[in-house]
């Protein structure tokens, strides 16, 4: 009796990371087990009868199993965080120095010039080349770098990103800039969108659906954890959370780039903010009900 009560437990949970936990857990529920069946014997059952109602009366105790496993492999993924720490290897320690440097350069220029001058468009335009090769260079080695979750990315693709992303900062400032000069109408500010901004955000659109994933083997498991975390949550409130926002950022975006244009820069980033607190209500009424 004592290998077949073993040998159901075994199958019971077949499939679990085996854990010390775990195991100690296996080994009281199989002495209970052999417990119940001495006494269900004891009062006259045979050993078959007794048998089946002392499993019978266990429940389902495979949660408790899914907790210990699940808390040994966070255990495992934060101790894998811990020691895959990658440092920032000189070559882009120095590349990322040399991007700041050339952004604030650019940031003080643009003030020297607004100040000196009081042209606002003037201003601008004195940023811009320092603000697009900073923000390129910050997006290329922020792709080729390796780092505790990812692996690095090929400098290629990094490239076609960092000129993606290099062409969009254009747009937008060049359009802000024409903007800002006063006789020029919102339709030749939104002209500026057509060579710049549009291609480069087509081109961010294909390589993010071609994109291969980068992560490394413990995020995968992490992102397991989180899938069966998300998997008890109610899925028709995780959808219309979805939906909620999905309709709350078309809405922020627009009004936005309208505040901008037509109220003022404070005016937008309060719109921005707005939408942040939003959307974590959103996320906070989705998390709210799940399905146990």
């Amino acid at each position: 009796m004592s290998q077949k009560v073993q040998k159901y437990v075994e199958d019971l949970f077949k499939g679990y990371e085996e854990t010390p936990a775990l195991q100690d857990f296996k080994e009281e529920i199989i002495s209970n087990l052999l417990d119940r069946i001495k006494d269900f014997e004891i009062e006259g059952m045979d050993s078959d009868a007794a048998f089946t109602k002392a499993i019978g009366e266990l429940g389902d105790i495979t949660a408790v199993a899914d907790d210990i496993s699940r808390q040994k492999r966070n255990e495992v993924i934060g101790q894998m965080y811990i020691e895959n720490k990658v440092e920032v290897d000189y070559k882009h320690a120095i590349g990322y120095v040399v991007a700041g440097i050339v952004f604030l350069f650019g940031l003080t220029a643009g003030f020297i010039t607004y100040f000196s001058t009081g042209v606002v468009y003037q201003g601008i335009s004195a940023l811009v080349p320092f603000i697009v090769i900073s923000g390129a260079a910050f997006a290329f080695l922020g792709l080729t770098q390796e780092t505790a979750g990812r692996f690095p990315m090929s400098k290629i693709r990094a490239l076609i990103y960092a000129v993606a992303v290099g062409g969009i900062i254009f747009g937008l400032i060049t359009a802000a800039s024409l903007y800002f000069m006063g006789n020029m109408g919102l339709h030749a500010v939104l002209v500026t969108f057509l060579p710049f901004v549009i291609p480069g955000i087509g081109i961010l659109a294909f390589l993010f659906l071609t994109e291969k994933s980068r992560s490394k083997p413990w995020v995968i498991e992490e992102q397991k954890i989180m899938m069966e975390h998300y998997a008890k949550k109610d899925p028709q409130r995780m959808a219309q959370g979805g939906l909620l926002s999905g309709a709350l950022w078309i809405f922020a975006i627009g009004m936005v780039i309208l505040a901008g244009f037509k109220l003022g820069i404070i005016y937008a980033i309060v719109v921005f903010l707005t939408a942040i607190a939003l959307q974590l209500f959103i996320e906070f009424w989705v998390q709210g009900k799940s399905k146990y």
